[in-house]
């Protein structure tokens, strides 16, 4: 795992004690409660650098426009964005976890 994967992952920790961590689909990914079909947010690498995936993206708060992305629930967030603006990430996680289990229409 990355440095920036790694700093991630604490950062998530942080944001939510309870969240769960498991690789799933070839990615960390975190939940509660062992709910795995409502994944919360997934940390993915590439050769560009890590990144932070939310599932239900579309349906957070982001004042700081921090997310990005065009697909019909995901949206992302660079780590070197999300580590910039730590305070952001752990308020998109708070909102993550109360949309757990939303629909997205």
């Amino acid at each position: 795992m990355s440095t920036d994967a790694e700093a991630l992952a604490n950062l998530l920790a942080q944001a939510e004690p309870r969240l769960e961590r498991a690789t799933k689909w070839g990615r960390l990914t975190f939940t509660l409660d062992q709910n795995w079909h409502h994944w919360i947010c997934q940390i993915a690498e590439s050769k560009k650098g890590a990144k932070l995936v939310f599932h239900k993206g579309v349906l957070l708060d982001d004042p700081a426009g921090l997310l990005t992305g065009s697909a019909r629930y995901l949206r992302e967030v660079s780590a070197e964005r999300a580590l910039a603006d730590t305070e952001a990430i752990r308020a998109l996680v708070r909102s993550a976890v109360e949309h757990q289990t939303d629909m997205v229409s």
